[in-house]
């Protein structure tokens, strides 16, 4: 079954980029993220802290974060993101126009503000979503598909105060040794830095 899992995975990632090529990158991701991201919004938003996503809407997220990095970035926004958060259509703008001036301002402001500002503090329900949704998609995919997915959670993890951020990212790593978020996760980890509502608590 693995096996069968392994090949269906690398077909997939031929139909994602095949898509790219027909229908160029952006019409291409905003069909192959409409069902994945509509289910992972609603995760997010779900009163269960042990979410998860259809198994091909998982699939299909992982095969999207592997081969594009804006769309794992998006994830991260979307459960970093101060409240209200980012609605089905804000997100799939900056998964599939990360380059968008006005996306690359969100971004930034978001990111500005996980680390600097004392008061944007994690929503703990939705990272503990996030999280479950993330575990759930890294235990049903194959290796080679693993890491970002986790690395993404050892992010979050450190993000919101967990204790299991080591964990996800040497598990990232694990499975591939050049995922850069998880090095930088272990590094933020190994020099006591610390999101900016950690340091006051």
């Amino acid at each position: 079954m693995d096996d069968v899992h392994e090949d269906g995975m690398k077909e997939l990632v031929e139909h994602y980029r095949e898509g790219r090529r027909r229908w160029g990158v952006e019409e291409a991701d905003r069909r192959w993220l409409h069902q994945p991201l509509t289910d992972w919004t609603a995760g997010l938003q779900g009163p269960q802290t042990h979410q998860q996503l259809d198994a091909d809407s998982a699939d299909c997220l992982a095969v999207a974060i592997k081969e594009t990095l804006a769309i794992r970035d998006g994830l991260i926004l979307s459960i970093l993101a101060p409240e209200p958060g980012l609605d089905s259509d804000r997100l799939m703008d900056l998964c599939v126009r990360p380059n968008d001036p006005s996306n690359v301002t969100s971004l930034c402001s978001i990111l500005d503000a996980v680390f600097k500002d004392p008061a944007t503090r994690p929503d703990q329900p939705r990272c503990h979503a996030g999280l479950a949704m993330l575990e759930a998609m890294a235990d049903q995919v194959p290796p080679g598909f693993r890491s970002q997915p986790l690395a993404v959670a050892a992010y979050v993890d450190w993000w919101s105060g967990g204790s299991r951020a080591s964990e996800f990212a040497e598990e990232a790593l694990a499975d591939d040794r050049s995922c850069t978020l998880a090095a930088i996760v272990l590094a933020l980890i190994g020099r006591g830095i610390d999101p900016a509502w950690r340091q006051l608590s």
